[in-house]
């Protein structure tokens, strides 16, 4: 099975790569390995202000430049202020995992991703499908391959699944985080992002000619009637 081929060798350092799933949303959790709220690092840079925050969701993003990181927020403050800025500016992720390949097989989208501070498999294996237009559902394996019963329901050890995701797309306007998503159909092709540059020097010059064609006749004509 490609599966097998793929969790065979693992890389020590592996490189990542652009994520299948990209965006930002909130979630539902259920599972025997929940996604819990830690401290990366086990202490703070600084110390953080109290924030007052109407609501309270479980985050999933992958907003990074190149999409090659998924930031997993257990208990994230969804509030903004007057002017539409979020207030939770100061917390980190509880989780940063690295994108590491994915590919479609038996009908079924897979990914592996990576994550240093994990302690029992750094390399988990998912099962992902989108549902609608902003719904995701994903499942995380207990170790670095899939069971063949694993779907993206599967939520227990039975099914070799240690958490299921039920995700919904939820971008607010300072957020600038694009949606994007791969069912791994053709993981070959070339998914990076790049920053393109539109210049418009031609269009200005196309302008200022189209310009001096509409008013040269008009001078002339108010120069014959002088």
């Amino acid at each position: 099975m490609f599966i097998n081929l793929i969790c065979g060798s693992l890389a020590r350092d592996p490189v990542p790569i652009r994520c299948p799933v990209a965006g930002k949303f909130k979630f539902q959790q259920k599972g025997d390995i929940l996604f819990e709220t830690r401290i990366l690092g086990g202490i703070t840079d600084s110390p953080r202000p109290d924030i007052y925050c109407k609501e309270n969701i479980s985050d999933l993003s992958v907003c990074d430049t190149e999409q090659k990181e998924m930031w997993i927020k257990e208990n994230y403050c969804l509030s903004v202020d007057y002017k539409g800025r979020p207030v939770d500016i100061y917390s980190d992720p509880d989780y940063k995992l690295k994108c590491i390949g994915y590919w479609k097989e038996n009908l079924k989208s897979y990914l592996i991703t990576y994550d240093e501070l994990d302690a029992f498999s750094k390399y988990r294996c998912w099962v992902y499908q989108r549902a609608d237009l902003t719904k995701i559902y994903m499942s995380e394996a207990l170790g670095p391959y899939c069971q063949l019963n694993q779907d993206v329901t599967s939520w227990n050890y039975s099914e070799g699944a240690a958490v299921h995701l039920n995700m919904e797309e939820y971008e607010r306007e300072r957020d600038q985080c694009p949606m994007n998503f791969d069912d791994g159909s053709d993981p070959w092709s070339t998914s990076e992002t790049y920053i393109q540059t539109f210049r418009f020097r031609d269009s200005a010059s196309g302008l200022e000619i189209s310009l001096t064609a509409i008013l040269l006749p008009l001078i002339l004509h108010f120069l014959l009637r002088q």
